[in-house]
């Protein structure tokens, strides 16, 4: 007799909507988790905080290395990606809660429930998305018929882009996990780690670049790229009984942004099983 399991839900995509002129709405204010553009400042304001080279956390990999590869997708022109090597059988990642100081270490910007922050960013949507506790045993990048193949492991998946991304905590009991990486890539090392978003609060990831070379004389570790993807968005879920997703709600580019060449994202893959650790739920 054939055993057929319930079906797996890797990531489900719900409604969007293109944001508003940030000229006429320039504030974006988190209502427990619900992202409103407003144009009067309304409760408690946050900036976006800047980069800190020096700040560290996470579990830390050196002498890492890269390579660029190209892949076929299902649908759409081949594209390249950075493929890591951490040179281990197991990749860990440090689970934290993430604070103002936590989500500094990695370039990011905590939004707290009733805070607004100065968000004056165009051609970017709000979507919903619901992310199964599978979703990171899925790989976009292994090419042509294989993008819903079902890993017994669950990789790196990381990228980099020129645009800001915002990722809401909706649910009113499970944390959201947002993996995250500090890459210096002049000096080989990589730290990373799991920000545990409390619900109703967001994190903020401002555009990125990559940086250019050390100038002679300065140290190649002051230079830093931060990462991000969230993959294991659900993976708060495996730790309490029948949950199995979680609903979220991202601010990305539009496909404009996402397709241009001085804004698209940038894609970062290493193969080695990944270790997530757990929190204890507040």
């Amino acid at each position: 007799m054939d055993c057929i399991f319930d079906q797996v839900l890797f990531i489900e995509d719900g409604k969007e909507k293109d944001l508003l002129d940030p000229a006429l709405y320039p504030f974006l204010y988190n209502n427990h988790g619900e992202g409103r553009q407003l144009q009067q400042a309304l409760g408690t304001r946050t900036d976006i905080a800047p980069i800190d080279p020096a700040l560290h956390a996470g579990v830390s990999y050196a002498d890492i290395g890269r390579r660029t590869r190209t892949v076929t997708p299902d649908e759409g022109a081949p594209y390249q990606i950075e493929q890591f090597d951490f040179h281990a059988h197991e990749v860990h990642y440090e689970p934290l809660w993430a604070t103002e100081d936590s989500a500094r270490a990695f370039g990011a910007t905590l939004l707290r429930d009733g805070h607004y922050v100065e968000f004056p960013f165009s051609g970017l949507v709000m979507a919903d998305y619901t992310y199964g506790i599978w979703a990171g045993h899925q790989s976009p990048y292994l090419g042509h018929g294989r993008g819903r193949e079902l890993l017994p492991i669950n990789p790196t998946d990381f990228e980099y882009h020129n645009f800001p991304h915002v990722f809401f905590s909706r649910d009113p009991h499970v944390p959201l996990v947002i993996s995250v990486a500090r890459w210096r890539p002049y000096a080989n090392e990589i730290a990373l780690a799991d920000l545990w978003v409390a619900p109703g609060d967001a994190l903020l990831l401002p555009p990125k670049r990559m940086p250019p070379a050390p100038a002679p004389g300065q140290d190649p570790r002051s230079i830093v790229l931060d990462l991000h993807g969230n993959r294991n968005s659900a993976h708060a879920c495996r730790y309490i009984d029948g949950k199995q997703q979680i609903r979220t709600t991202t601010i990305l580019g539009n496909p404009a942004t996402m397709s241009a060449p001085d804004t698209r994202p940038h894609y970062h893959e290493e193969t080695a099983p990944t270790v997530h650790g757990r929190l204890l739920l507040k």
